[in-house]
């Protein structure tokens, strides 16, 4: 019986790049997707613009993009979310490596090739390593499905307001504006 050989973090961090995106689960690599399109990269870009300017703005948590981060050690898990928001006083400066932390707040944007399936299962694995929210936009329906362990999710439209509650007190915005710029 042949046993695959498994990888660390640092590992994964030197692999040369090439077009596909990598994550680490329980030190086995496994591929993330090809990278996005241009519409899920406009979608991503309001996302993390809206997070940043309220993080800015109130000295509250900072954002990550595309960042990986070690969620479990020996074998190391490394995934790596759309955009990822941190609590204040969690992570200070950028490191060379994976944060070995959970982000708070986890945001993915759906690809075309995204089952319901798989959508439900991403946003629960981040709840089981312990973020507190994860939403998901879907530039599909002009919808996020906002998750939250032990609470069904909750689907907003286009008209609802995607409010920040505890995790981010006094964040609001219209959920057509995170797609489009008019209504």
């Amino acid at each position: 019986m042949a046993t695959t050989k498994l990888i660390t973090a640092d590992e994964l961090l030197m692999m040369p790049r090439d077009d596909y995106q990598y994550e680490l689960v329980r030190g086995e690599l496994t591929e993330k997707m090809p990278p996005p399109g241009d519409g899920h990269g406009d979608v991503t870009g309001r996302f993390s613009f809206e997070l940043r300017a309220y993080s800015r703005a109130n000295g509250f948590g900072v954002v990550r993009d595309n960042a990986g981060f070690r969620v479990e050690s020996d074998p190391d898990t490394v995934r790596a979310p759309d955009i990822a928001w941190i609590a204040p006083g969690r992570i200070l400066e950028p490191i060379p490596g994976y944060q070995q932390l959970t982000p708070d707040l986890v945001v993915e944007i759906k690809s075309p090739t995204d089952t319901p399936r798989m959508v439900a299962e991403r946003a629960q694995m981040w709840l089981d390593f312990g973020s507190r929210e994860v939403w998901y936009g879907d530039p599909e329906t002009t919808t996020v499905s906002r998750y939250r362990p032990g609470q069904p999710p909750e689907i907003l439209a286009e008209n609802d307001v995607l409010y920040g509650g505890d995790l981010l007190p006094g964040f609001s915005i219209p959920v057509w504006q995170l797609f489009r710029d008019q209504p």
